[in-house]
């Protein structure tokens, strides 16, 4: 009987509670002279009331929004719809984010749901927002004039990073109209600061000395890949430049900037690949984007960076390889290292008298026993060594050197299984190095 008391007593409870939720519950209100944000959130939530409160403010935002939009950044500026996706949600955002003199009229709760009530007086905001359109067309045009000021001085990603900085320091106000007198002229900050930005290197070009060069495999190449760097007849001066093999493998000499005469030249140090033909693209160096705030770094992947092309033919033919094998407790490891060698660097032969001899071995020792709850484990040490040598004049290339990689294997697995194991740990370190060790082959 009790039971039946309380739960008729629960019930009668949640329908008074439901029958005295505030009418601005059920309806949302229409108030003149005031922009109105209803915001809910259930009480499950460890911060429901600034969930709640968060959801009204972003509602009193999308009505402004819609009202500001006609000459707001989102209506005038649009590349290839790159600026409307990243600053559709900024927009929103940055209008929730600095509101001014909102006013929290109710709060009700049912049990299971928060509700809340805010008021913006529109006069108010009116005033509030003409406040905020002069700071956010101050702070853009100082980083504006800067940028401007780089790019006169041919810093141009200095300028790049005024411009971003310059956007990234409007957010706030990007839901404004940020127009103001320039020159003689009505600039919109917000607009010009984005088209300035993505525009720094627009018209840039890259004349190159030649289109081919010709290469031996392991070699240096003594021809230089010599490129200047103009913009409208000008040449450019400062702007840091690098290479990189676009087709084929080798290394090539660091990125540098621009001299006085707008040139830079490289050299391939070696080339490392057995393909015929490669390529060595020479453009912009990107690595200034890293300082650059994140949400603007998008913008530029797309642009048409200046790029010159050389390639690099391949004049001598493939070195050939004889492999032996001294030690192979892992045979797993053989495979595997053959393909690395053939893939990129050589042509293997049964002939021991190949330009280049090299030796592999692989060891594997096993050591103590673990003793664990649920099973024990064997402790194994795998190691692998590779010697190249040159074949002709006897000489040692390469030594390379994996020493002792501990492995933990399950006691109940197989002597197979446990190979296969070590092998993979052993291969993760070699596919990661040995790679970069025959990038420095030099071979006679």
């Amino acid at each position: 009987m009790k039971k039946a008391i309380l739960i008729t007593v629960s019930a009668l409870l949640c329908s008074m509670a439901f029958a005295q939720a505030p009418s601005w519950v059920k309806s949302r209100p229409v108030v003149q002279g005031k922009y109105v944000g209803i915001g809910m959130a259930p009480t499950s939530e460890a911060d429901f009331q600034q969930i709640a409160r968060n959801n009204a403010l972003l509602e009193i935002a999308t009505q402004i929004g819609v009202k500001v939009e006609s000459s707001s950044f989102m209506q005038t500026v649009d590349v290839d719809g790159r600026s409307k996706s990243l600053f559709e949600e900024k927009v929103r955002e940055s209008v929730a984010d600095h509101l001014e003199g909102q006013e929290l009229k109710d709060s009700y709760n049912d049990g299971s749901r928060y509700y809340v009530y805010y008021e913006l007086d529109i006069r108010k905001y009116e005033k509030a927002k003409r406040e905020r359109q002069k700071r956010g067309i101050s702070l853009g045009m100082d980083y504006y004039t800067k940028g401007k000021a780089a790019e006169q001085m041919k810093n141009y990603t200095g300028a790049m990073q005024m411009y971003a900085k310059g956007l990234e320091a409007i957010e706030p106000y990007l839901y404004l109209s940020l127009v103001t007198e320039y020159e003689g002229r009505s600039f919109d900050v917000a607009t010009e600061l984005f088209n300035a930005y993505i525009n720094v290197f627009s018209g840039f070009e890259l004349i190159q000395n030649v289109t081919e060069v010709g290469a031996e495999a392991f070699k240096a190449c003594g021809e230089p890949l010599t490129v200047c760097l103009i913009k409208k007849g000008e040449v450019m001066s400062n702007v840091l430049l690098r290479a990189e093999f676009v087709s084929g493998e080798g290394e090539l000499t660091a990125p540098v900037k621009t001299d006085s005469e707008g040139v830079a030249t490289f050299y391939i140090t070696n080339l490392t690949s057995k393909q015929s033909i490669q390529a060595v693209q020479v453009s912009v160096d990107d690595s200034f984007k890293q300082a650059l705030p994140k949400s603007y770094q998008a913008l530029i992947e797309n642009l048409n960076w200046p790029t010159a092309r050389f390639n690099v033919v391949l004049m001598n033919p493939n070195y050939t390889a004889y492999l032996m094998v001294e030690g192979n407790d892992l045979e797993g490891c053989e495979r595997q290292v053959r393909s690395i060698l053939a893939n990129n660097y050589f042509e293997f032969t049964e002939d021991t008298q190949a330009k280049l001899f090299i030796t592999l071995s692989t060891k594997l020792d096993v050591g103590s026993v673990f003793k664990g709850e649920l099973y024990d484990m064997n402790e194994c040490y795998a190691s692998l060594s590779l010697r190249i040598f040159d074949n002709i004049n006897q000489t040692q290339l390469a030594d390379y050197q994996v020493n002792s990689i501990k492995v933990l294997v399950p006691a109940d697995k197989s002597e197979a299984q446990a190979k296969a194991m070590c092998t993979r740990e052993l291969m993760k370190r070699v596919n990661i190095e040995l790679p970069k060790v025959l990038k420095k082959l030099n071979i006679n």
